[in-house]
């Protein structure tokens, strides 16, 4: 589908004050790619589809024992849309949403899977994950965690 079309657009939670999710592009949701694939314990981080928002993410990273280190305002604001955007979440302290990104997939213009880190690709990755979806549709994002943590 991405390969094939050259007008495309992800769509997100569509939580935004601004038109620019309106087009007369094609449109796809990645609402039902909204699963965790794994939790690693030893590196401190989850893979997760790109749908997923933090209002599912939150519950069952807490059940692991697991927090992200921010969130964003409302629990359906999907994941890779905040990313995509720079969301900053809340707290002068801590550093906004994509931050917390270590790896992402996304397939490109050409159909092609891509896979890039933040230690291996480091000239390139804070632009690809704060792209707004310009490189392409993302399919997966591994994000780092911290122990879970009371807020004060």
């Amino acid at each position: 589908m991405v390969k094939d079309s050259n007008r495309l657009k992800v769509l997100g939670s569509r939580h935004s004050f601004s038109d620019i999710a309106d087009s007369n592009y094609n449109h796809i949701s990645l609402n039902k790619l909204n699963s965790i694939i794994a939790i690693d314990k030893e590196s401190k981080t989850v893979d997760i589809q790109a749908g997923m928002n933090y209002g599912e993410l939150s519950p069952i990273l807490h059940q692991s024992g697991y927090a992200l280190h921010n969130l964003a305002s409302l629990p359906h604001i999907s994941i890779a849309g905040a990313c995509a955007t720079a969301t900053h979440g809340s707290g002068i302290n801590n550093r906004n949403l994509p931050s917390a990104v270590s790896s992402i997939e996304f397939v490109d213009s050409t159909g092609e899977l891509n896979s890039l880190s933040r230690t291996k690709h480091k000239e390139k990755f804070d632009g690809i994950i704060v792209g707004l979806g310009g490189f392409g549709v993302v399919t997966k994002l591994s994000l780092n965690l911290e122990e879970t943590y009371n807020v004060r």
